[in-house]
C-alpha cells in the first residue's frame, strides 16, 4: 500500500497495516517534545531504515498532540511535572510498536518561552525532564541527557531549514545550493531567518551535513520580536514615552480595543488608536539599522546585527507570517506575498473600529487587532529589517508541502538522525570487537 496512502488513516490502522517494515527496510520511529510558549507538542515520527548515509531519512509525521499549559509554568510546582510529562509518553507508548520502544529515541526541546526565563529557572525544569526520562518506570524510550535541550534560536532557524528543504525533495538530489529556499519563521517569541548566502559568512554561520553534503547557512533569530512580544513592546513604548495619566494610546490597536495593564504598581488603560502612521513610526524605532560607523561586520540588518545580502534566493514564510497576509488578501494565486498590497491593506484595516472589523463575523474580538499589528510589522520587519525590497516576488507563504507541514520539529529529527548516523559510523571503526554496536547506537 502506498505510503501517503497510510498517512491519511487513522493511527491504529497505520499499526495494523505497516506492522514493523516497509518495503523490505525496518521501520524507526522518534519522539518529539516541542515545549513551546503556549504548550507542549508532542510529535511522532516514522521513517524507513536508510540504505546509506547518502541517503536522507524519509521521515514522516504520524501522531501530533498539543498540551496546556507550556512547561515554563511547572517551574514553582516541579512535583506536578511528572504527571505532566507520562502523560504525553503514554501517547507515544500507544503508537509505538512495543518491541520498538528500547530502539525508539525520545527528545524535548524548549524554543523561545524558555529562552526568556532566567537561566537558573530554566536549568531547573531542564533537569525536572532529564530525571522524568530517564526513570524507566516511566519512560520505555531511548534517552541521553543531551535529549533535552532549550534550542537558540538560531538551532531553531536551521531546523526549520532543513525541514522545508527536506519536503522540497532537494537533499540528495544533487542539485546545487543554489536552489535550496531560505525560510522566514515566526513564533510568539521570536523571528529567524536562515538562508545559504550566495558570498561569504562573516558571522552567525551555521553548517549542516545532510545525505552526505555540507551545507553552510546564515541563521539569525531575533529575541522579542515575534508576534506577541511586539504587541508587548508596543505597548511598553508608548507607556514609557507618554505622558501618564488614566490611559494611554497604542496607535497599533484598533479602535474600541482597550485593555488594563500593570504598570509601575498601578492600573492603567491602554486604548486603541488606529493610527497606522503612528504605528510605523514606533515600529520603525524597533527595525531601524544600526548607524554605519556602528555596523561591523557589514551590512547590518536590525540594529548591529550582520546579515549578508539576500541575493536573489527565494523564500518560505511559515508561521505567524501565514496569517495578516492571508486576511489581509495579500498572498497572489501562486502563493507569493505582496508587501505593498498588504502594507496598503493594514493601513485601511487599521482605521476600523473594532466593532467594525468583528460585527458580522464569526472571528472574536481578541484577535481582532493582531491583522493591523501584523500587518503593517511583517512588511517594515522584512524591507527594513532583511532587506527584502517592497516589490519582492521571492517571499511564498507556506503551510505543508506534501501534505506535512514546514515545522523545525520535523528538521530537528532529521537532523538528530544524520546525527547518530555519523556518531554510529565512528562509534563502528573504533569499537568493532571491542563492544556490541548497540552501545553506540540503537537507533
Amino acid at each position: 500500500m502506498d505510503m501517503h496512502v497510510l498517512l491519511c488513516l487513522s493511527t491504529a490502522v497505520i499499526m495494523v497495516v505497516a506492522e514493523n517494515t516497509y518495503q523490505n527496510r525496518p521501520l524507526r520511529y522518534g519522539v518529539l517534545l516541542d515545549a513551546g510558549s503556549s504548550g507542549t507538542k508532542i510529535k511522532v515520527y516514522r521513517w524507513p531504515q536508510r540504505r546509506s548515509s547518502k541517503e536522507i531519512a524519509d521521515i514522516n509525521l504520524i501522531e501530533s498532540m498539543k498540551y496546556r499549559p507550556n512547561i515554563g509554568s511547572f517551574v514553582h510546582h516541579l512535583q506536578d511535572i511528572s504527571n505532566y510529562l507520562v502523560s504525553m509518553i503514554n501517547i507515544a507508548e500507544e503508537i509505538v510498536p512495543t518491541n520498538l520502544h528500547r530502539n525508539t529515541p525520545i527528545y524535548l526541546m524548549a524554543t523561545a518561552g524558555l529562552r526568556i526565563i532566567s537561566e537558573d529557572f530554566s536549568e531547573i525544569l531542564m533537569d525536572s525532564v532529564r530525571d522524568v526520562f530517564s526513570n524507566s518506570t516511566l519512560n520505555p524510550f531511548v534517552f541521553h541527557d543531551d535529549g533535552v535541550q532549550i534550542l537558540s534560536g538560531e538551532e531553531e532557524g536551521v531546523f526549520a531549514w532543513i525541514a522545508a528543504n527536506f519536503l522540497r525533495g532537494f537533499f540528495g538530489s544533487g542539485k546545487p545550493p543554489t536552489q535550496a529556499v531560505g525560510v522566514l519563521e515566526m513564533g510568539g517569541g521570536s523571528t529567524q531567518i536562515t538562508f545559504i548566502p550566495d558570498g561569504p559568512v562573516y558571522a552567525n554561520m551555521f553548517h549542516v551535513r545532510l545525505a552526505g553534503d555540507l551545507f553552510y547557512l546564515y541563521a539569525h533569530s531575533y529575541l522579542y520580536f515575534g508576534q506577541n512580544y511586539i504587541d508587548s513592546r508596543i505597548n511598553t513604548y508608548v507607556l514609557t514615552t507618554e505622558s501618564l495619566s488614566s490611559h494611554v494610546t497604542n496607535p497599533c490597536r484598533l479602535r474600541g480595543d482597550d485593555e488594563y495593564v500593570k504598570h509601575e504598581n498601578k492600573s492603567v488603560l491602554i486604548k486603541g488608536g488606529g493610527d497606522a502612521q503612528k504605528c510605523l513610526e514606533i515600529l520603525n524605532v524597533f527595525l531601524k539599522s544600526a548607524e554605519d560607523h556602528k555596523c561591523y561586520p557589514k551590512p547590518c540588518a536590525i540594529g548591529q546585527t550582520y546579515q549578508p545580502d539576500l541575493g536573489s534566493d527565494v523564500f518560505f514564510a511559515t508561521q505567524a507570517f501565514k496569517y495578516a497576509p492571508r486576511a489581509l488578501q495579500a498572498v497572489d494565486s501562486l502563493g507569493r506575498l505582496q508587501l505593498e498590497k498588504m502594507k496598503e491593506a493594514a493601513i485601511q484595516y487599521c482605521a476600523q473600529t473594532l466593532d467594525e472589523v468583528t460585527n458580522g463575523t464569526t472571528h472574536g474580538p481578541q484577535y481582532a487587532s493582531s491583522n493591523c499589528i501584523m500587518g503593517l510589522y511583517i512588511p517594515v520587519l522584512l524591507t527594513n529589517g532583511y532587506g527584502f525590497p517592497m516589490s519582492t516576488k521571492n517571499i511564498y507563504i507556506v503551510d505543508k508541502i506534501r501534505g506535512q507541514a514546514v515545522d523545525w520539529a520535523m528538521g530537528a529529527m532529521l537532523y538528530k538522525m544524520e546525527t547518530v548516523s555519523i556518531q554510529t559510523t565512528t562509534c563502528q571503526r573504533k569499537t568493532r570487537l571491542v563492544a556490541p554496536l548497540q552501545l553506540c547506537n540503537r537507533f
